[in-house]
């Protein structure tokens, strides 16, 4: 078996180990530093004898690091080296969410039903709605955790010891339990690395949340990623700040009297286009009438349609794009059954679909090509 010896040293950095099996992409050590990829964690980064360790995995009492054509055998005494940085940032975030998870779970009795720790963001899940307002009060009570700078302990009750805890566990677990106590806030059965004290966390912030499986996900991040997350927040607000000539307490309002502007102008120019596209329907006349536009609105467009369709005897469309993009269409006919013309469509560089009645999809033809499919 791997002695785990990031459990009883999760402050370590490097390690001394003893090659016990290996093959040429991954070698199994008689311990090991590197947590492998459980709980919902991400594995740790480093190197072994500077060969980059590309993942770490567990298979039964093993660990399985991966390095690729390592040039190693068994029985080889090896120098191990984690990303330290990766690690505590790791820990950090791991001790935050279950601060998090207990509150929530003395609050609302949910589960914390799905966890999340990768290189990028970290999630997790519970089988029960939180209202906005909740979740603040949340983050402002884990924060408050944060500052008391709260013990964190983590061991392996016996037996006996366990069946009187109270504690958290998203699984059963066969075989000895390791439990991670936070001082006053939660109790939770785990097997990563965490932080010594609450106050290491550094800061926890709520970066979103969605609904998730008839409960909710949400998104956290802790400590030096709530903190980088935080100062690119601050970066951009300083940038809107300079454009628009505002500070905190004004810059809602002005992002507000911006959207209101758009709307206004954005109704003008669909008016403007409206009436010119119905002076130049009032000219229209034949067959098959098909109007190109550079630019419009689908709403515009399908209204065109339609009121094309009553002056063509055959085929009335507008298709909106250029000869280098391809056209978005809409295609109606007053008498003919539209499904024909769509598979022929569809049979020369068109995707769509519609009724009898009306089609609609977007075609990688030119004008002309498009003119001789339909006349």
């Amino acid at each position: 078996m791997s002695i785990r010896t990031y459990e009883k040293y999760p402050y370590k950095t490097s390690f001394e180990a003893e090659v016990i099996e290996c093959d040429q992409d991954h070698i199994i050590l008689d311990n090991t530093i590197f947590f492998p990829e459980a709980g919902g964690q991400c594995a740790d980064r480093g190197f072994i004898e500077g060969k980059k360790v590309t993942d770490v995995q567990e298979e039964g009492d093993m660990i399985i690091h991966e390095i690729k054509n390592h040039p190693f055998h068994v029985g080889d005494h090896v120098h191990g080296q984690i990303d330290w940085d990766f690690r505590f940032s790791n820990m950090q975030c791991h001790s935050g969410e279950h601060i998090f998870s207990g509150i929530v779970h003395k609050k609302f009795g949910y589960d914390n039903v799905g966890f999340h720790l990768g290189v990028h963001e970290m999630t997790v899940d519970f089988n029960g709605p939180i209202s906005d307002e909740a979740l603040k009060e949340i983050e402002v009570e884990v924060n408050k955790a944060i500052y008391q700078n709260k013990t964190i302990t983590c061991f392996y009750p016996d037996r006996k010891t366990l069946e009187t805890l109270d504690y958290r566990s998203k699984k059963e677990i066969k075989g000895d339990v390791r439990l991670v106590d936070i001082e006053g806030y939660d109790l939770c059965a785990c097997c990563a690395p965490h932080v010594k004290s609450t106050g290491e966390i550094g800061m926890m912030k709520i970066i979103s949340h969605m609904n998730y499986k008839g409960g909710i996900r949400v998104f956290l991040e802790c400590g030096i990623r709530a903190f980088n997350y935080i100062r690119k927040d601050y970066e951009n607000a300083q940038s809107l700040y300079g454009m628009l000539s505002a500070n905190q307490e004004s810059l809602v309002k002005h992002v507000k009297n911006l959207q209101d502007k758009n709307s206004r102008l954005e109704s003008e120019i669909r008016k403007v286009q409206s009436d010119a596209l119905s002076e130049k329907i009032s000219h229209c006349e034949g067959e098959s009438i098909l109007l190109f536009e550079e630019q419009m609105e689908t709403a515009i467009q399908r209204e065109a349609v339609n009121k094309l369709k009553k002056k063509a005897t055959r085929y009335a469309g507008v298709f909106v794009g250029n000869d280098q993009r391809g056209y978005r269409y809409i295609l109606s006919s007053a008498s003919l059954d539209m499904k024909e013309l769509l598979d022929k469509l569809v049979s020369h560089k068109g995707k769509g679909g519609g009724s009898s009645e009306m089609i609609q999809g977007f075609i990688s033809c030119k004008q002309e090509e498009i003119k001789t499919l339909i006349d």
